[in-house]
């Protein structure tokens, strides 16, 4: 009896001991080094709405082959510091093939070396910044670079008839970035920059800023500027009886920031990278986001995020789950996949070959497509 029950335990223990090993063999795991609290922690409670829901409809359909996609979020705390740490975990503790980067062109650039240097692929879908690819070539993006952008805005002042123009920009490498190719293209075409005034992240007060860009008192003021620092901004802006025309960027289209700007908000009018939403997938995706979650207001960049998802799906299905293999697939199933963003085709430098820029502004309240 003793032999019988000693038996018993040997079975129960690797029952024990293998079914923890059975389950991770039955789940694929994707890393997400996400800013889920701290300064940009907006950015990223929205980017994991939308993953979230990639994720359930994958699932619900089988996953792949058999096999259930688990997400693993980090929380990088908004910093390019812990954003370094956030991979380094996922890379290290984890041991993902995948994952996708921290928001903030600062932080994913801080942190791709090391997702470059392990051999991991590294995936953006809000990084914006010329550079952002240039760690190496397991590091993507599935969202157009800052240099349309800048063009793009600068015609836009210059159509409006604003000559004459100041440039605010976060003191960042998306800001940075946007600002050059603001200033180079508008410059090229006969405008004039008046000042050029950085400003940082995460300050309660921009008054000092304002009064700058106000000096003069311009038709037209350009901020390249975030969610919760372009809030404050028009809200003192409002409060200081500021009277103009501001001009921003993509980064600045969020329901978040016309919730937290309230009135101060109305009539912004910036670019972004242009999104269809009359199509089939786009409807699609939207009517899922609110079943799932109850509203329609779609996060800023959670669309590129759900594409980001369902690429990294299509990248492990025909490579496998492994670094090599899903580096070497992606520009494969990429090249004419019509996701909700449109067109993911890679170019020479893993950004997107295809990407046209759209105008929205602020009106009534909500975000809409801007009409001349």
């Amino acid at each position: 009896m003793s032999k019988f029950k000693a038996l018993f335990a040997i079975v129960l223990l690797v029952l024990f001991v293998a079914s923890p090993v059975r389950a991770a063999q039955d789940t694929i795991k994707i890393g997400a080094a996400f800013a889920l609290s701290g300064s940009i922690a907006v950015y990223g409670e929205g980017f994991k709405k939308c993953v979230d829901l990639a994720v359930d409809e994958i699932n619900a359909k089988g996953g792949i082959k058999g096999k259930k996609i688990q997400i693993v979020y980090e929380d990088n705390k908004s910093t390019p510091k812990d954003c370094v740490m956030a991979v380094r975990k996922l890379i290290t503790v984890d041991k993902v093939p995948v994952l996708f980067g921290p928001a903030g062109s600062s932080n994913f650039m801080a942190a791709a070396p090391v997702a470059q240097q392990s051999k991991v692929v590294m995936m953006s879908a809000q990084g914006t910044a010329e550079k952002l690819t240039q760690a190496g070539p397991y590091i993507f993006r599935i969202i157009p670079s800052n240099a349309k952008q800048g063009q793009r805005l600068a015609k836009l002042a210059f159509d409006m008839g604003y000559k004459k123009v100041p440039v605010m920009y976060v003191n960042n490498d998306w800001g940075l970035d946007l600002k050059d190719g603001f200033v180079d293209s508008f410059r090229k075409m006969g405008g004039v920059v008046t000042d050029v005034i950085p400003f940082d992240e995460k300050k309660t007060d921009y008054r000092t800023e304002l009064l700058r860009a106000n000096k003069g008192k311009p038709a037209a003021i350009v901020n390249l500027t975030y969610i919760n620092e372009g809030s404050i901004q028009f809200k003192q802006a409002y409060e200081m009886s500021i009277k103009t025309q501001w001009l921003c960027g993509s980064a600045a289209r969020a329901p978040k920031m016309v919730e937290l700007a309230g009135k101060a908000a109305e009539g912004v009018i910036g670019t972004y990278p242009s999104i269809p939403q009359d199509t089939k997938q786009y409807k699609a995706f939207k009517e899922a986001y609110k079943k799932k979650y109850g509203d329609d207001k779609i996060p800023i960049f959670g669309d590129y995020n759900y594409d980001m998802v369902y690429l990294a799906v299509k990248a492990i299905e025909k490579g496998g789950y492994t670094a090599e293999g899903i580096r070497k697939a992606l520009p494969a199933v990429a090249k004419g996949y019509k996701g909700v963003t449109g067109d993911k085709t890679f170019d020479a430098k893993r950004g997107m070959l295809n990407a046209d820029m759209g105008l929205w502004t602020v009106k009534d309240g909500k975000i809409v497509d801007y009409k001349k």
